[in-house]
């Protein structure tokens, strides 16, 4: 840094004060990139002959700002937000045993921070989420020479018995009765149809503006353009019957319903016209559904991400290929489609029972 120049980053990223300051301060300071650029610099500035980067100047604190902001990662807010939890909890778990530098961890230390982790989210599909953000994060530190030893090693990979996994099966007519009781409310009728018919996350319906939506002439239908995970573009199809339900509520707010790309209002506004927040509006719509009485065919609760399930299923039944179904939900591997979505529905399609009858 420029001697005279002061420098915008906070203390807590360059010492150990972690228990001095409020958690929710901490998250915030993490979530803002305004300080990558000089930290950064800072830890580039002393490049050694092999390309390695000194990050002796940085704490703790802020090697999780690094690695949250990671260069070429295009991460979204809410995997970031997923990421500063996941990780501040693991440093706050070093401050309780008196340790206030992770790099002094041993191994051991590592193994019993997953049993805290296993008594804490004890479904394993939440568990593996939790060990693969850790292991990331640790398995970069070594790698990026902060830390001595890879303490990654001591994370156990979480095996998931996929028949544990709720299979998130809804009938169409239980969705659909749902559906009917929102008829006089078409905040909730046009959001729950357009889930449903697109497969959409919740996320990738509140962060797009109006004039994200546009009329393709050709094909007489109306497109929203919207990001979902690792930045990835989709022009998701919005069926017309569902978008009258949003203009029906656009124009109760008194926003406008042409078609401008201009338009910068949310394309799903909340009820002062600005943009909902995913966890906000995930916990209303789940309080809404089981209003309805919304369950799946194993008479469990429902949440959002349920439906897009039922896209994916209601597609397969409908004729649609794997790879099709994947490529539309933007999934990285047809085996997240196979294993995760189609799981039930294709062990019955390859059942070969169909063709053994005993004829008396």
């Amino acid at each position: 840094m420029n001697g005279n120049v002061k420098s915008l980053i906070p203390s807590l990223f360059q010492n150990h004060e972690l228990n001095t300051l409020n958690l929710h301060t901490i998250k915030n300071e993490l979530l803002k990139t305004d300080y990558y650029p000089e930290l950064y610099s800072i830890v580039a500035s002393q490049e050694d002959f092999e390309g390695n980067y000194n990050y002796e100047q940085v704490s703790n604190v802020g090697m999780v700002y690094l690695y949250v902001h990671q260069r070429g990662k295009n991460r979204s807010i809410t995997t970031k937000q997923d990421y500063i939890r996941m990780l501040l909890h693991f440093l706050y778990f070093c401050h309780s045993i008196q340790v206030s530098d992770f790099r002094s961890l041993t191994r051991f230390n590592i193994e019993q921070y997953q049993d805290v982790l296993q008594q804490l989210y004890p479904r394993k599909t939440t568990l593996a989420k939790k060990i693969t953000i850790l292991r990331g994060f640790l398995k970069w530190c070594y790698e990026e020479d902060y830390c001595e030893k890879n303490l990654a090693r001591g994370l156990l990979p979480v095996k998931i018995d996929k028949n544990q996994i709720p299979e998130r099966e809804i009938e169409e007519d239980t969705l659909r009765s749902s559906i009917l009781y929102f008829k006089n409310n078409p905040k909730i009728k046009g959001l729950l149809l357009i889930l449903a018919t697109t497969g959409l996350r919740l996320n990738e319906i509140i962060t797009p503006k109006w004039g994200d939506l546009s009329y393709d002439k050709r094909r007489d239908k109306y497109y929203l353009k919207t990001v979902g995970k690792r930045g990835k573009v989709r022009q998701a199809l919005i069926k017309e019957y569902a978008l009258n339900d949003i203009m029906e509520y656009r124009l109760r707010l008194g926003l406008s319903i042409e078609i401008d790309p201009t338009d910068p209002t949310p394309f799903y506004p909340n009820r002062k016209g600005k943009h909902y927040s995913s966890s906000t509006l995930s916990s209303a719509l789940s309080g809404y559904m089981e209003a309805a009485g919304l369950k799946t065919v194993k008479l469990q609760r429902v949440t959002p991400h349920f439906l897009r399930h039922y896209f994916a299923q209601a597609a397969r039944a409908a004729g649609a290929s794997v790879s099709d179904i994947a490529e539309t939900l933007e999934h990285e591997s047809e085996r997240t489609t196979k294993e995760n979505y189609l799981r039930t529905q294709l062990k019955k399609e390859k059942d070969v029972s169909d063709l053994v009858d005993i004829i008396i």
